[in-house]
């Protein structure tokens, strides 16, 4: 299989890079920034500038399958341009992806769980989002997510749409909850919290994210799939696998959720199972430890 990566540099993508790589794929990535171990074939590019088109197509002619990963990340970013960065950075660079693929190329479309808006609960009991649940983003990151579904979806191409839960394990980003509170350990300073310690999250390793996500290219698989291990951990338990990683504890202090932070997170895996064959269970405790493991390292090379 002839891959093309977008994001190839960044958390998700990087660790996919590796497992197509190990799995006999050539591969070529496309991002803003290298990393050390970029495949080969690497083009530096902002995929929003159209000046990078004539590359962009020239790789998306050459793959047989298009990874689309790239875009503005961060839920909780308040920037005072982060409106306009997302819109460059999701829309248009989604827009330039399409335009440089082939009409009959395989896309896959990396979203976020956020276009669900939370996990919605009944009787005291949390429901597992499904993928044919109704979307309701809250936030301007989780909008622009679903607006860029809506582009590939409607772009008349075979599209896979995945939407991974919170994912964990090394090379997460340094503005994620483990990684935040990692290093506000070593640092010797609080932990701080949203909303509460009995939120949930449905945590994901990243390394079984990047394998589902392979799947789906080797497969030829379209449609919409959770990537989510299944199971809501509070975020008393995910600040627990980080002091069991770094063998440290520090203060942790409660502050009050911005409106677009849901209270819960739940991914329905069936239809992953069911089609893709793939079950991404996740050991929070060791994947935290491999997180804590590189986490200076990574951060160093960045």
């Amino acid at each position: 299989m002839k891959a093309l990566v977008t994001g190839s540099s960044g958390f998700i993508g990087s660790c996919l890079v590796d497992e197509l790589i190990s799995a006999g794929a050539e591969v070529a990535g496309v991002d803003r920034r290298p990393r050390p171990a970029d495949p080969s074939r690497f083009a530096p590019m902002d995929l929003a500038e159209p000046e990078c088109l004539p590359e962009l197509r020239k790789w998306a002619r050459w793959a047989e399958v298009v990874f689309h990963l790239a875009g503005e990340v961060g839920i909780r970013n308040r920037a005072p341009d982060i409106a306009r960065r997302r819109r460059r950075n999701i829309i248009e660079a989604a827009r330039m992806v399409l335009a440089a693929s082939p009409p009959h190329r395989r896309l896959v479309a990396v979203s976020s769980s956020s276009v669900y808006g939370g996990a919605r609960s009944e009787g005291g009991r949390v429901l597992a989002s499904r993928e044919e649940d109704q979307p309701a983003p809250a936030g301007d990151y989780a909008r622009r997510k679903l607006e860029m579904e809506h582009l590939f979806r409607r772009s008349g191409r075979p599209v896979a749409i995945v939407r991974p839960f919170t994912v964990i394990g090394e090379g997460q980003r340094p503005d994620m909850a483990l990684s935040l509170w990692m290093e506000a350990v070593r640092n010797g300073r609080p932990l701080r919290v949203f909303g509460s310690l009995e939120r949930t999250r449905d945590v994901t390793d990243v390394r079984l994210a990047a394998a589902a996500l392979a799947r789906i290219g080797q497969t030829g698989e379209t449609g919409i799939f959770n990537l989510g291990g299944g199971r809501g951990r509070t975020l008393r338990e995910m600040i627990e696998a980080v002091f069991s990683a770094l063998q440290a504890d520090a203060p942790v202090i409660v502050e009050p959720a911005a409106p677009e932070e849901a209270v819960h997170t739940l991914a329905d895996t069936a239809r992953a199972a069911r089609v893709l064959g793939v079950d991404l269970t996740t050991d929070l405790e060791a994947a935290a430890r491999r997180q804590a493991s590189v986490l200076s390292r990574w951060r160093t090379a960045v």
